[in-house]
């Protein structure tokens, strides 16, 4: 009827399950994310500070 497909990942001699690689799938999109607004932010402030001088 429902059978769970489980798929580990090799690397080496480690394996990874499926929610391991999803957990730090997860993780790196936030963290390139986080970084990625905080540098527009940042980049944004330095222009409109410019402007007002």
């Amino acid at each position: 009827m429902f059978e769970l497909f489980f798929i580990s990942i090799n690397f080496g001699e480690l394996e990874l399950s499926n929610t391991t690689v999803f957990i730090l799938l997860g993780l790196s999109v936030f963290s390139f994310l986080a970084v990625g607004i905080s540098s527009f932010n940042l980049i944004k402030a330095a222009f409109s500070e410019e402007d007002e001088d």
